[in-house]
């Protein structure tokens, strides 16, 4: 298939472009004047776009089969930011979408966090404007929505540090002993999404793949030692302790003008331990499960150097 892709730049958008690409679908990379382009994949038509200009995405757009939107941003100075480049950026590709490819099946990379803990809704201002970018998707005849947790992986730059320092035999975990999240291996989200564009069944629907059971930072820990062949010393930062480091970075942002990776809200999403898993719902609508244990999934990703 003629497929256009956003993101390819990051971490997940790359390796979703390389199973692409190895499925046998052409494969247009839309980007920005700024992006980084030295880990698109070989292969991948890139294109510079305008995404402010309607004109700039709909030039790309002709005889497009699949749209995956994955741009987005994981930390912001405030919830406007988030708005502006999590939804805002979503709006201008339906609309784009809309106008040049209307019969195009759009797919949307969202993330748990626009359900919330225990499908509450979004506690935090990303989680917000994930939810509001899958409120502009619903409005085309063709979408599929990915609500991916925590992808894991070797050459995520924001996790690297993490997989260093469980290598040197240090590993810190963040919240009580009750906490639960969900997770997937990098591998197996990129085939699922690339998979998604033969899966009638799935067209219509909000899929949240994953691992098939919730984690602890208990088993984080023991795939760790597992992985690395050594005792790790473990250092356990309690919710409170999260809370405090969320509201230090708030205050050195504003002092700075940095993007925020934790804020107070962020902390609420690390710390819960109600968050639900629905690898099974996925199953039955696609038939897919994941092909990496969570053991195998953090193996890779302790064991494999990072892309340079």
């Amino acid at each position: 298939m003629k497929i256009f892709l956003t993101g390819a730049s990051g971490f997940v958008g790359r390796n979703l472009a390389k199973q692409l690409l190895k499925n046998g679908h052409t494969v247009t990379a839309a980007v920005r004047a700024t992006s980084d382009i030295c880990h698109i994949p070989i292969g991948c038509k890139i294109v510079t776009v305008d995404f402010a200009s309607q004109e700039s995405i709909c030039r790309h757009l002709n005889n497009v089969e699949v749209i995956y939107h994955v741009a987005g941003a994981v930390k912001a100075r405030s919830g406007e930011d988030f708005d502006r480049i999590n939804a805002g950026l979503t709006a201008a590709v339906v609309n784009a979408a809309k106008i040049q490819s209307p019969e195009a099946l759009f797919i949307l990379a969202s993330s748990q966090a626009a359900a919330g803990p225990n499908d509450g809704g979004p506690q935090s201002s990303y989680g917000r404007s994930k939810l509001l970018a899958e409120q502009v998707v619903t409005g085309l005849s063709r979408y599929i929505i990915v609500r991916s947790p925590a992808a894991l992986g070797p050459d995520d730059g924001e996790t690297q540090s993490f997989y260093v320092w469980a290598r040197r035999g240090i590993t810190v975990t963040l919240g009580n002993s009750d906490v639960k999240f969900c997770v997937i291996s990098i591998s197996d989200l990129s085939f699922f999404m690339a998979m998604l564009a033969d899966v009638p069944e799935a067209v219509g629907r909000v899929l949240q793949p994953s691992c098939p059971e919730l984690v602890t930072w208990k088993k984080v820990h023991k795939a760790m030692e597992k992985a690395t062949g050594r005792r790790i010393l473990r250092i356990p930062v309690p919710s409170f302790l999260v809370y405090t480091a969320g509201f230090l970075a708030e205050t050195m942002a504003t002092l700075t003008g940095s993007r925020l990776l934790l804020d107070r809200e962020k902390a609420r999403d690390i710390t819960s331990s109600k968050w639900l898993c629905k690898q099974h719902e996925v199953e039955k609508i696609t038939g897919w499960k994941p092909e990496l244990s969570f053991e195998e999934t953090i193996r890779r990703a302790v064991q494999t150097p990072a892309q340079q």
